[in-house]
C-alpha cells in the first residue's frame, strides 16, 4: 500500500486530522517542522531515510548586546513542571535554544548568561554565544505525535527537539496529563533524540524497537499504568541532560503503574540516574538479557512494586552518582515483593545487590510497600568496593526475620571484610553466611 507520500514542507498535522483511521504516510527525506500530530486507529507514519520530524522554530535577527545577543518577539512556554537539581529551576521550562545541533544550558537569570549559555523570558531570548552564521533553534512544539488511538505504527523515523512537558513523551500514546490511552501501538526504528522531557511515554501493549533514545532532557523512555509495554532490542543514552533531579525522575527509563512489562535486550548506558527503573506498584515485570553500565544511579532498580524476575542481564559500573546506604547498587530492590534476581553477572557497581526497606507508604489506602519475598541466586558478582545485602531505614528489625529474604548460591569476587550488609551492619563473608545467606555461595579472591 504507497499510502499518502507528505514532503517537509507540507502540512502533516493537517493531512492526518483530514485522513480516514487506517491511511498509511510516508514522510519523504529532510526535516520535517510539523506537529503535533494526532493520530487516529490503524494510522502509520513511515519515514523515508533521512526523515527528520523536528519539533523546533528557527531564530534570525539577533543584535549585539555589549557581549550578548538578544532576540525580541520570540513566544516561550511560561509553565513550570519538574524538579531541578538543587539551586536550578530552568529544567521545568520547556524550551531548549540549540546552535548548530548542540544543545546550550539554559540559565535561570539574564544576568547569567555568558559564552554556552542563553536565557528566555516573556518574549525575549538572551544567548552568550555569536549566532551570526550558525543555525539557531527553538524547541517550539510540545508533542511530535499524542493521541489514544490504537494500532499506530511509527517505524523508521529520527523525532528530535520537541519542547515537551515534565513527564511527557515527544511521542506519547496517551492523552495530555495521564488521560485515556492508546493501544497497540508499534514503535520501530526510530531514533529520538534532543527532547526536552521524555523521548517516548508508551500507552497499553506499546511495543518498542529497535530504538535508540538519547540526550532527552529527562528521560529516554517511560509508561504509566500500561500494560503489555514491551521495550526491546534498544539503545538508551545519554539522557537527563536539562537538569532534573534523577531521585524526582530523571535517568534512562521510568515505568510506573505497569502490569505485564517486559524489558529485554537492550542496552542501557551513560543516563543520569537509574538505567532501568520500575517505580509505584509495577506487576509482573521482566527484565532480561539487557546490558546497563554507566549509569549515575542503579542499573535496574525496582522500587515499591510487585513480582519481577530479573534474569540474564550484564549490569556493570554504575551507581557512583549515588553510593551511599546501597543506593548505589548494580541491581537494586527498594520496599518490592515477589521478587527473583538470578543468573546476572553484576560487577564493578558501587554497590552489588542490594535490597532497601523504605518508609514508603500508599497515600491512597496507607498500606506500607514491604520488601519481603526476595529470591537472589546464582548471580556473579563483583565488588572491588561496596556491599551487597539488605538494610532498612524504618526501625523495623522483622526485615531481616520474617521477610523471607534469600540470597543462594551467588558467587562473588571480592574482598571478605565488610562486603556484605545485613541487619543494618557491615558485615564480612563469614558473618553473612553466619547469618543464613549464601551457605551455598561462594566467595574468589579478587
Amino acid at each position: 500500500m504507497p499510502g499518502i507520500t507528505v514532503a517537509p514542507d507540507d502540512d502533516l498535522a493537517q493531512l492526518v486530522a483530514e485522513s480516514d483511521p487506517g491511511t498509511r504516510f510516508v514522510l519523504a527525506a529532510g526535516v520535517h517542522r510539523d506537529g503535533p500530530i494526532e493520530p487516529k486507529d490503524g494510522m502509520e507514519f513511515l519515514g523515508e531515510d533521512g526523515a527528520i520530524l523536528n519539533g523546533s522554530v528557527i531564530l534570525e535577527g539577533f543584535e549585539q548586546d555589549g557581549d550578548n545577543w538578544t532576540l525580541r518577539g520570540v513566544e516561550l512556554h511560561d509553565r513550570e513542571h519538574g524538579k531541578c537539581v538543587d539551586e536550578y529551576r530552568a529544567c521545568a521550562l520547556q524550551n531548549d535554544l540549540f546552535m548548530d545541533d548542540t544543545m546550550i544550558w539554559r540559565v535561570d537569570e539574564a544576568s547569567e548568561v555568558e559564552p554556552g549559555t542563553w536565557w528566555g523570558g516573556g518574549d525575549t531570548v538572551i544567548v552568550g554565544d555569536d549566532p551570526t552564521r550558525r543555525k539557531v533553534e527553538l524547541s517550539s512544539v510540545e508533542h511530535a505525535f499524542i493521541s489514544s488511538a490504537n494500532d499506530v505504527i511509527i517505524r523508521n523515523l529520527v523525532v528530535e527537539k520537541f519542547a515537551t512537558r515534565a513527564q511527557s513523551g515527544a511521542i506519547q500514546a496517551q492523552e495530555p496529563q495521564n488521560g485515556p490511552m492508546g493501544s497497540n501501538w508499534l514503535l520501530e526504528e526510530l531514533e529520538v533524540r534532543l527532547n526536552h522531557a521524555v523521548g517516548i511515554k508508551a500507552g497499553d501493549a506499546t511495543t518498542m524497537r529497535r530504538i535508540e533514545a538519547h540526550h532527552n532532557g529527562q528521560l529516554g523512555i517511560a509508561a504509566s499504568r500500561g500494560t503489555d509495554v514491551v521495550l526491546e532490542l534498544s539503545e538508551i543514552h545519554h539522557n537527563n541532560t536539562r537538569g532534573f533531579s534523577s531521585g524526582w525522575e530523571g535517568g534512562g527509563t521510568k515505568f510506573t503503574y505497569t502490569d505485564g512489562l517486559v524489558v529485554r535486550n537492550n542496552t542501557v548506558h551513560h543516563n543520569l540516574g537509574p538505567g532501568l527503573w520500575t517505580d509505584i506498584d509495577c506487576y509482573d515485570t521482566l527484565y532480561e538479557g539487557n546490558r546497563s553500565f554507566a549509569n549515575t544511579g542503579p542499573g535496574i532498580f525496582h522500587e515499591i512494586s510487585f513480582d519481577a524476575v530479573i534474569r540474564n542481564n550484564e549490569v556493570y559500573e554504575n551507581g557512583f552518582g549515588q553510593p551511599e546506604w546501597l543506593w548505589g547498587a548494580g541491581i537494586l530492590i527498594a520496599a518490592s515483593s515477589g521478587v527473583e534476581v538470578t543468573a546476572n553477572n553484576v560487577y564493578d557497581n558501587a554497590d552489588g545487590i542490594a535490597a532497601i526497606q523504605q518508609d514508603r507508604q500508599r497515600s491512597d489506602d496507607g498500606q506500607v510497600w514491604l520488601l519481603r519475598d526476595l529470591w537472589v541466586h546464582n548471580n556473579t558478582i563483583v565488588m572491588p568496593d561496596g556491599q551487597t545485602g539488605v538494610v532498612q531505614d524504618v526501625d523495623d528489625p522483622t526485615v531481616f526475620s520474617d521477610r523471607n529474604l534469600r540470597f543462594e548460591a551467588n558467587t562473588y569476587v571480592g574482598p571478605q571484610d565488610e562486603s556484605f550488609a545485613w541487619n543494618n551492619d557491615d558485615i564480612s563473608w563469614r558473618e553473612w553466611q553466619a547469618a543464613g545467606q549464601d551457605v551455598s555461595g561462594q566467595l574468589l579472591d579478587d
